[in-house]
């Protein structure tokens, strides 16, 4: 039986192409928020299955109080010996565990959290069906780039969606 599962890499990233700034904060987001305004976030949340994350993005979500994932597995990329008491999370050490792992559960559509060291392994790859990139109107000069030594991808857009903060949604799909 054949795998159709998606992995959907959906972030916000600066118009230079960084998801956080160099000490790995991504401060520069809430500068953005405009009340009312989810940029489309829930909608997808919906169509999803299961979340991939590496480490780094995983504590940091945890710092933020509850976990906002309680009704998704939640696969955190990782090589260091972490754990939780949460049985919606899955600590695994490689992409091919994960991809095997989704294919057993049935699951078709995987949201690509982040970092840009776990979309890069994904993009590179080329495991990446679909990209949903919200650029943020802000140019943070450094930080923690979205491609990460990432060989060329040939890409076809989709579809755009202009939000009023200034932030615009580019949907594309691999060729």
């Amino acid at each position: 039986m054949e795998n159709d599962a998606k992995f959907i890499l959906y972030l916000a990233t600066t118009l230079d192409g960084y998801i956080a700034s160099s000490d790995g904060s991504i401060e520069w987001l809430t500068s953005f928020e405009t009340n009312g305004e989810d940029n489309g976030y829930i909608a997808f949340y919906k169509t999803i299955d299961a979340l991939v994350m590496g480490s780094a993005t995983y504590e940091q979500v945890v710092g933020f109080g509850d976990w906002p994932y309680p009704d998704k597995l939640s696969y955190v990329l990782t090589n260091r010996n972490l754990s939780t008491n949460r049985n919606d999370v899955v600590f695994v050490s490689d992409v091919k565990a994960i991809s095997e792992d989704v294919k057993r559960k049935g699951f078709k559509r995987i949201w690509i959290v982040g970092g840009g060291k776990v979309a890069s392994l994904f993009m590179a790859q080329g495991l990446i069906d679909e990209y949903i990139l919200t650029l943020i109107p802000i140019i943070l000069g450094a930080g923690i780039s979205l491609y990460q030594a990432v060989p060329e991808q040939k890409l076809n857009l989709v579809k755009t969606t202009s939000y009023a903060s200034g932030a615009v949604e580019l949907r594309y799909k691999k060729r």
